[in-house]
């Protein structure tokens, strides 16, 4: 790839958690990343920034496609999905989730994707009728103003209250559907990718020679961190069993995903997938 000029520089969305270390973490500077300009936050500030076209392309909550397929392409063949226990989607009760017909709950602010899988499950497969309150709080605060409440990333990853239920809810929706669940999903802004075609194959390149690299030996993204030992093995382990390609199973679930949600009022209807074509 050529080295980028000021117009040509890809604005590319970072996630700042865990989960998305396989496709970031490089101990080597190369050519690609000269044209990348990283914008880090939450999924939903990048989300945000995506809409006010201050990111051109990033990991973007796999709903917040479902909301604006019209505006973005999906980038082929990578995600972040579990089949099963992700391990960073939680639910915290502080009774079993039968008895949650009618509370409120409090969801992290930091959510999109999980947050409407929430909602989703509840109505659905639950048949429960409940209020929904976006918070900020710390876990320990959250737990302790609602009946139960929804974390996700590394919050979720390191909270193990001693006085909660913990409910997965990439578990819970396997359980449900069987199918595994897709929680982010690599966006691009319509419009710029058809003016900067090469610029963002070059970057999307990138991103897979790193996940194909640090899959392959996850002990090593968490090498530099300043943990104790077993906190390190525990993060390896979580990064090994999420999943970071996007297979038929996962655009399975995440069409059926999209469709529930419109059942729920809370998407379109017949949200078609459409991908970048290199």
């Amino acid at each position: 790839m050529n080295s980028a000029t000021q117009q040509s520089v890809l604005r590319l969305g970072k996630i700042d958690f865990l989960n998305t270390l396989p496709f970031f973490y490089s101990a080597d500077t190369d050519d690609a990343q000269r044209d990348i300009a990283f914008m880090n936050g939450t999924p939903c500030e990048i989300n945000e920034k995506m809409l006010r076209q201050e990111v051109d392309m990033g990991f973007t909550s796999s709903f917040f496609y479902a909301l604006h397929p019209e505006d973005f392409l999906i980038l082929p063949g990578y995600c972040i999905g579990a089949s099963g226990r992700a391990g960073s989607v939680t639910l915290y009760s502080r009774e079993p989730i039968e008895n949650l017909d009618g509370k409120t709950i409090g969801l992290s602010s930091k959510s999109l994707s999980a947050a409407t899988l929430l909602k989703v499950y509840l109505a659905r497969r639950c048949g429960f009728l409940n209020q929904f309150e976006i918070s900020a709080l710390e876990p320990e605060q959250m737990l302790n103003r609602y009946e139960a409440c929804l974390l996700i990333g590394d919050e979720a990853l390191f909270f193990r209250p001693a006085n909660a239920r913990i409910y997965d809810l990439s578990e819970c929706w396997l359980e449900w559907t069987k199918t595994p669940f897709c929680f982010a999903v690599w966006t691009v802004r319509k419009d710029f990718f058809e003016q900067h075609p090469s610029l963002v194959r070059g970057v999307h390149e990138w991103l897979c020679r790193n996940l194909d690299r640090n899959r392959a030996n996850p002990a090593e993204m968490v090498s530099a961190y300043q943990w104790p030992a077993a906190q390190k093995i525990l993060v390896a382990q979580y990064l090994k069993s999420l999943e970071y390609r996007l297979t038929p199973a996962l655009e399975q679930g995440l069409k059926l995903f999209f469709q529930y949600a419109a059942d729920c009022g809370l998407a379109k209807r017949n949200v078609n997938l459409n991908f970048c074509e290199f």
